[in-house]
């Protein structure tokens, strides 16, 4: 039994193609966000892990953010949680009409159950201005909610929509007996009014494109993240260092854990990130000690060591973690900064030993060394050496080179970039919530079925 009254009918549809222009970003106020699904945790699956990290990003920026789920507690201090049983992926309250659907079969109920859904999902939405649509809008789990959003969105409120589509019914086989062609099923193979859709994937670009029949361009591609200071077990000190230094989109990142004495040669490493920096590359070098200061050359080489940075121009690149950190690093902190790390840099003029040449060879950093029998001993010809009379910046062309050949630090380093949680929130969603015209394109579309 089809609905009549439904505003977003099956067959060709206009969508939206964006609203007002935003105001510069400087005087625009932040929006408040709302996050949708039929769950959030404690309960588990990926989307609902996905929706814990976006509610936690939005939060940590300052972001106002609610989840508005149909089962789920608060998944962050910062965000609060709007639970509405009727969009549970069973419909709560409304198991029966839901559970109809699944059977194929458009219960009575169903328009008075979806008008049910749509007061209540606006109450949810009440002072909202984003609202991102996990799946909702492409899966058959609950129709009833599908069918109450895309009339909230055809009435073209003021609540901004995005349809994040982790997946479809439509393109997936294991879902044949719920890909009918009328309403509602007909809603998840459209481009509806009043949204905007992203996908997760390339995968799924193509896949919605060809569905909705509508050009890539409007299905930005907004991939899942993974928590790189969680699986890499950083700790609070170096957590907040990796974010405030964005290290997740330098080009190198480079580290000497050592005291700040001047047989430790750090004058060349200043130079050598000086000429990385002349080559074009983004670099950050850690240095974790501290001066001695019941050592006063210990401090007026330090001194002489600020001075050559700013000289160089590399104040940004070049950074004393004494000058940071507040509290000594210790250990656990150390094998934080190492993780985040690709190169170990110990240009030293005398050395008995080499115990961070061996950290950084468990850590598969590349090594840049001093040309001292004590590295040469333990490296042997896995590194790249410092002669005395070095040149700055052939030194960087072979760091850089080495840094190149791993493939191992290579797609690390592209899953800082393009794949870590902060990479992801800078780079898609910030633009997609707060610059929608410059992710989508501004011209209108029409969803041809096919």
């Amino acid at each position: 039994m089809k609905n009549s009254n439904h505003k977003a009918r099956t067959g060709p549809v206009r969508a939206t193609a964006g609203r007002k222009r935003e105001r510069p970003r400087a005087a625009r106020k932040k929006p408040t966000v709302a996050i949708l699904h039929y769950s959030c945790p404690p309960v588990i699956g990926g989307v609902e892990f996905v929706i814990e990290s976006h509610a936690r990003l939005f939060a940590n920026e300052g972001i106002a953010v609610r989840t508005i789920v149909g089962k789920g507690g608060d998944v962050h201090q910062g965000v609060s949680t709007r639970v509405v049983p009727e969009i549970a992926s069973d419909g709560g309250p409304l198991r029966a009409v839901v559970g109809a659907l699944n059977k194929g079969a458009v219960p009575n109920a169903f328009p008075q159950a979806v008008k049910q859904v749509e007061r209540e999902l606006k109450k949810a939405l009440k002072g909202v201005d984003v609202c991102m649509v996990h799946n909702v809008m492409t899966m058959h789990f609950n129709l009833v909610a599908t069918a109450a959003l895309a009339n909230i969105m055809a009435d073209g409120g003021k609540t901004r929509f995005i349809a994040w589509c982790h997946d479809s019914t439509f393109a997936d086989a294991s879902y044949r007996r719920h890909q009918r062609e009328e309403y509602p099923w007909s809603l998840l193979k459209q481009a509806l009014p009043g949204c905007r859709y992203s996908v997760i994937s390339k995968q799924r670009q193509k896949e919605f494109s060809r569905l909705f029949g509508i050009p890539r361009t409007h299905l930005p591609v907004f991939p899942d993240g993974v928590s790189v200071t969680s699986l890499l077990g950083l700790t609070p000190q170096v957590r907040a260092f990796y974010r405030e230094e964005k290290i997740f989109d330098k080009d190198i990142v480079a580290i000497t854990p050592t005291r700040i004495v001047r047989r430790k040669n750090l004058e060349t490493g200043i130079e050598i990130v000086a000429a990385m920096k002349a080559m074009g590359k983004s670099v950050r070098w850690m240095i974790t000690g501290a001066p001695d200061p019941h050592n006063a050359d210990a401090n007026v080489y330090y001194r002489e060591l600020v001075m050559q940075r700013k000289k160089l121009g590399i104040e940004k690149e070049v950074v004393f973690l004494c000058e940071r950190f507040k509290e000594r690093i210790g250990r656990e902190s150390l094998r934080s900064l190492m993780a985040i790390s690709d190169m170990l840099m110990f240009p030293s003029k005398k050395e008995g030993f080499g115990i961070p040449v061996l950290e950084a060879g468990l850590a598969d950093l590349i090594l840049v060394l001093s040309d001292i029998p004590a590295l040469r001993e333990i490296a042997g010809p896995d590194a790249v050496y410092i002669p005395r009379d070095y040149n700055p910046r052939a030194i960087a062309k072979l760091a850089w080179s080495a840094f190149r050949k791993s493939p191992n630090l290579q797609f690390r380093k592209r899953i800082l970039r393009d794949y870590s949680w902060p990479a992801v929130f800078v780079k898609k969603i910030l633009p997609a919530i707060l610059d929608p015209d410059s992710v989508w394109p501004k011209t209108e579309l029409r969803s041809a079925e096919i």
